[in-house]
């Protein structure tokens, strides 16, 4: 048993296995995150709307970490992967590089809606959040299913050239 537990251990901070631990929990996050708002702005709970911002905060910070542990896999990825698939794979992870802003912003947005959560002005805060936070929901579910589409081999869309 406990030789189990320290492989899950070294497994959980090898970055080929991280990244994947890591890869949906914007997508999940912010549908949690969401859900939970809206439903603490129509129960005017102000607590659980802070929970919720929270939620929607670390959904998108997470962005950055698993960024860098794909980075550090991608080696590794490109090793084990059949090279026709190398410039897809590449291709996918600069995608992830070049939408990483919409989260950033999207973190920077909700800190500033929990900071201003005690204000008048609050309302505004949550309203502006919600509708970034669909619309990033969007993102990510068309982030993933990219993602998918290189990774998984009963989805993938690419034929290898012979």
């Amino acid at each position: 048993m406990w030789r189990e537990i320290t492989n899950l251990w070294q497994s959980v901070r090898d970055p080929e296995y991280a990244h994947l631990l890591m890869e949906s929990l914007p997508l999940y996050g912010l549908a949690f995150g969401v859900t939970l708002l809206v439903i603490a702005f129509v129960m005017n709970e102000s607590k659980s709307r802070l929970l919720a911002l929270g939620i929607i905060f670390v959904s998108c910070a997470s962005v950055w970490p698993y960024l860098d542990f794909r980075l550090k896999a991608t080696p590794r990825i490109l090793a084990t992967s059949a090279v026709e698939y190398g410039p897809i794979i590449q291709k996918q992870t600069q995608l992830r590089q070049d939408t990483a802003w919409a989260y950033y912003s999207m973190a920077a947005v909700t800190l500033i809606a929990m900071i201003m959560s005690r204000s008048r002005r609050a309302c505004w805060g949550i309203l502006i959040v919600l509708i970034g936070s669909v619309l990033l929901f969007w993102l990510s579910i068309w982030l993933h299913k990219k993602e998918c589409e290189v990774y998984h081999p009963n989805i993938k869309r690419y034929e290898l050239s012979r």
